[in-house]
């Protein structure tokens, strides 16, 4: 009951009535737009550095791959703030589907996952030979971000 009301009242707020509500391309059309803009950031880039030390595009140096970390960054912060939104503008139905929440798992691990693959591009090896290890988070970094794209649209599709 009390999850009930609260998503109720968060949905009742200002924001997500604007988003929900609002005839104008400033609320919902805006604000998914840059939810898409921030997944082309954020588990784009995931995936292309993913994809560098699984093997693809071995002329390009893994060192270089250290400043795509920043604009991922900003595009999760885009993210997270575009999504906070998008939930709240639909709380009282997206917070009874479970794809919603295997989504925030995801991408929880996702972020965890790029927490050692960063050490390793930042480190002083990142252009020697790519150890297993690391190869392995890649791959698992990749999965998940694919689920997490993958889940966010069947979202819409479930609720």
């Amino acid at each position: 009951m009390w999850m009930e009301s609260y998503l109720n009242w968060l949905q009742g707020l200002p924001p997500s009535i604007w988003v929900s509500e609002s005839e104008s391309l400033w609320a919902y059309p805006l604000v998914l737009f840059l939810h898409a803009v921030g997944m082309g950031l954020s588990a784009g880039l995931a995936m292309v550095i993913d994809l560098r030390l699984l093997g693809v595009g071995k002329p390009l140096r893994v060192s270089s791959l250290r400043q795509l970390f920043t604009i991922f960054w900003g595009g999760f912060v885009l993210n997270a703030a575009s999504g906070t939104l998008l939930f709240m503008g639909a709380a009282a139905s997206t917070g009874y589907v479970p794809m919603y929440y295997a989504k925030l798992t995801m991408i929880f691990f996702g972020l965890l996952t790029m927490l050692p693959i960063r050490a390793f591009v930042d480190g002083d090896r990142a252009d020697a030979e790519i150890p297993s290890r690391v190869k392995t988070f890649a791959a698992v970094s990749f999965l998940l971000w694919v689920g997490v794209i993958t889940a966010g649209r069947l979202i819409a599709y479930i609720r």
